[in-house]
Parts: C-alpha cells; structure tokens; sequence
C-alpha cells in the first residue's frame, strides 16, 4: 500500500503542477493561430465542418479555464 501512496503522490503532483495552465494557454494559442492562417491561406478548407471543429476547439478551451477557476476559487476577470 505504501507503494501506491507514493505512485499517488507522484501523479498528483504531475496533473496539479500550477506551471500546466501557462503551458496550455500557450500551446492552445499557437494552435488557434494555426488554424486562423491554414483559414486565410487555405480557402477551399473553409467548410462548415472545420469551421464547427474550430469553435469545438474555443468552446473546450473556454469550459476548461472555467472549471479551473471554479476549482482555485478565482472570479473571472475580463480587463
């Protein structure tokens, strides 16, 4: 038992590491700018379907960022 509190500890740490968030917003931000230009440089990739996937993508990403302030019990700020 003594083995699997420590693999607990350890996974715990990894997942709640506070360094996560920053990584994420930066990761998801090249990966919005990406798919803005292939839109711009890419006409014929305009479809609804890749559109309706883009705004999956804003949604998932707006939702997360919600339940992480929830869980570290910070209001949302605009400015």
């Amino acid at each position: 038992m003594d083995t699997i509190d420590k693999i607990d500890g350890i996974l715990k740490n990894f997942y709640e590491w506070s360094k996560w968030e920053g990584i994420m917003h930066n990761i998801l931000l090249l990966l919005v700018i990406y798919i803005l230009y292939l839109f711009c440089v890419n006409k014929q990739e305009r479809t609804l379907t890749n559109i309706l996937l883009f705004t999956i993508i804003i949604s998932i990403d707006t939702l997360l960022h919600q339940n992480i302030n929830i869980r570290n019990r910070k209001t949302t700020s605009y400015l």
